[in-house]
């Protein structure tokens, strides 16, 4: 019996066989990359990505949002790390007044608070856009000074967080059989992480850590009631499927970092998630060799956009066996590869023959492009690889 691509991937997941390997691309980037410089194949030039992907006889990806969907009020907040998107399952209301003013592509921020004003800033450049990105670049982060520290943990403090299921059900009820939507709690697994990812630069966050860790760790306690909040309320949302922690990278968040602040909240969540019928999915992207004991120990149920070889250390075999049938790896192919300026044709399809024919049955692959299908990326590839994985080749 034939599976939609929603069975396949739901039974990837659950570590069954399908009735052949789910291939969901994420597209988005390279779909608006496209489509600002006129530059897509001329057959889908009047398609939505929807309809590409239908076309393409791919999973419709909806693991992460779009964050280019939205826009104005609901994405000034970004550098805090708090978007309010329809499709996520909570709502979030600041409780502090702020002034937004916009300059081209440039958005400031300034948040007033009783130990003082908050500024951020984010971007979209001209090569951003070109590239298809989605989210903003960060130039000004909100903790620039020790005295931002207490400022920014009361705007965190006075958050209130509700529950909202419209917009992802819409999404949901779009998307049919398609594939998957993840409802997400959460791009960083914990508020430690939180503060090193959006809310100070990567560089001043270790020398905080180092310096003044009692700061970071007041702040991750006042923080900590709005993660739990958040958690509750996905947990509790129609979704099958919750996002919590992504972009890990065996050298910044390393081995003992990861054991200490991000461990502990994956393992708890996904302890709730499978009392309550539901996985775990995380944004696995970087560098993961040392820390792969780790997510097995964290009790993941699906590592998303997993990178091997030739962009990372870690070869697709050597990541699946380290899952030893515990954890469904979602990702499998190499962006660059499907770049001739990177790769031939000859050795893009001897790469993608031997991942079909040694993993096709593996149950425990969703096959992807890793990070996502980049700009630049040649379509007779991606068309390749829909029709290997279909059988048709």
């Amino acid at each position: 019996m034939t599976m939609t691509h929603r069975e396949r991937i739901l039974a990837a997941i659950r570590g069954e066989t399908p009735d052949r390997l789910p291939f969901v691309p994420r597209l988005e980037f390279w779909y608006r990359a496209r489509r600002r410089k006129g530059t897509l194949p001329g057959e889908l030039r009047s398609l939505t990505l929807m309809e590409i992907a239908d076309r393409l006889g791919a999973g419709y990806y909806a693991a992460t949002p779009d964050f280019t969907e939205y826009s104005g009020d609901v994405m000034a907040d970004r550098a805090l790390g708090l978007p309010r998107l329809a499709v996520f399952p909570h709502r979030v209301t600041l409780q502090v007044e702020r002034r937004v003013l916009k300059c081209g592509q440039e958005t400031v921020v300034e948040y007033q608070t009783p130990f003082g004003t908050v500024r951020t800033a984010t971007v979209f450049t001209e090569e951003m856009l070109d590239a298809g990105a989605s989210d903003p670049w960060v130039a000004e982060h909100a903790i620039r000074e020790p005295r931002h520290f207490r400022a920014v943990g009361y705007i965190f403090s006075h958050l209130r967080v509700e529950p909202q299921t419209s917009g992802y059900l819409a999404l949901r009820e779009r998307v049919g059989d398609r594939g998957i939507v993840v409802a997400v709690a959460s791009g960083n697994a914990c508020p430690v992480q939180h503060i090193m990812a959006e809310l100070m630069s990567t560089e001043q966050f270790f020398y905080a850590l180092h310096d003044c860790p009692a700061e970071i760790e007041q702040l991750a306690e006042a923080m900590e009631p709005f993660y739990d909040r958040v958690k509750v309320i996905a947990a509790a949302s129609p979704a099958e499927v919750i996002l919590l922690g992504s972009n890990y990278d065996d050298s910044i968040t390393h081995p003992v970092f990861f054991r200490k602040y991000i461990l502990p909240a994956l393992r708890d969540y996904a302890g709730e998630l499978h009392r309550r019928g539901k996985y775990l999915l995380t944004h696995a992207d970087g560098e993961n060799r040392r820390l792969l004991p780790l997510y097995l120990e964290a009790g993941l149920d699906v590592a998303e956009s997993v990178c091997p070889y030739p962009m990372t250390r870690c070869r697709l075999e050597e990541i699946l066996e380290a899952f030893a049938g515990r954890i469904t790896v979602w990702g499998g192919i190499p962006s660059v590869l499907l770049c001739s300026g990177s790769a031939s044709f000859e050795q893009f399809r001897i790469f993608a023959d031997a991942v079909v024919d040694r993993f096709g049955h593996h149950g425990r692959l969703i096959l992807g492009v890793s990070d996502m299908v980049t700009a630049d990326a040649d379509w007779d590839r991606v068309q390749f690889l829909a029709a290997r994985v279909a059988g048709i080749r």
